[in-house]
């Protein structure tokens, strides 16, 4: 009798010790459910105050993109700086018709064709052809902020449409400057009618900008 009886015991013991500990368990968690959705706004107030998880960073939307994206495009012709030293300057010199002429932009080729895309969302203001440069487009992306695209092979875009950052508005192409790759564009960017420097335009966070 003893023996059925302690068999009979221990279980029934296990089993009241787990469900008050399933119990104890379920009142601990509702205690930390909010009871309302005023109560989960001030638990998130107080997780952002201590700082307790995990911010996502703010994607730099505002920050230009380059004219590119195929990694087989290189830079062979710098934008000019006067304050260059005399070596970085050659590099930055297109010569035409025995004549060399300061860079006022940065010509990129590449061996293969490649897409041409707009660095911001803007507006086209011009697309033509110039008789050294090559096929153009001009966009305006407000706040006094112009980009220009030479030598193009083709252009996909109208003046007075609207682009999006990231749209493929033309394709490269040829100019007549001293360059032995068919594969070329000639990026400019104008910030309030002067001329900036590409390199230090991609950097600009224009949500900042008055």
């Amino acid at each position: 009798m003893a023996k059925r009886l302690r068999k009979f015991v221990l279980p029934s013991v296990v089993t009241s010790l787990t469900i008050v500990g399933t119990l104890c368990l379920k009142t601990s968690i509702d205690n930390l459910k909010p009871k309302s959705r005023g109560s989960f706004n001030v638990l998130m107030s107080k997780l952002e105050e201590d700082h307790t998880y995990p911010v996502l960073e703010e994607v730099e939307e505002n920050r230009p993109l380059y004219p590119f994206v195929e990694e087989t495009v290189g830079k062979h012709t710098d934008y000019y700086k006067a304050e260059d030293d005399e070596d970085t300057q050659k590099n930055a010199l297109m010569y035409y018709d025995k004549t060399y002429m300061p860079s006022t932009g940065i010509l990129y080729s590449s061996e293969e064709v490649f897409d041409v895309y707009s660095v911001l969302n803007g507006e086209v203001t011009d697309v033509g052809e110039d008789n050294i440069l090559g096929k153009y487009i001009e966009l305006n992306h407000g706040n006094g902020v112009k980009t220009l695209y030479y030598s193009l092979s083709e252009t996909n875009v109208t003046k007075g449409t609207s682009v999006d950052k990231g749209d493929v508005i033309g394709i490269s192409g040829t100019n007549k400057l001293e360059n032995s790759l068919n594969n070329n564009l000639i990026f400019e960017s104008y910030i309030d009618g002067k001329l900036i420097d590409p390199e230090d335009f991609y950097n600009i966070d224009f949500s900042k900008k008055n």
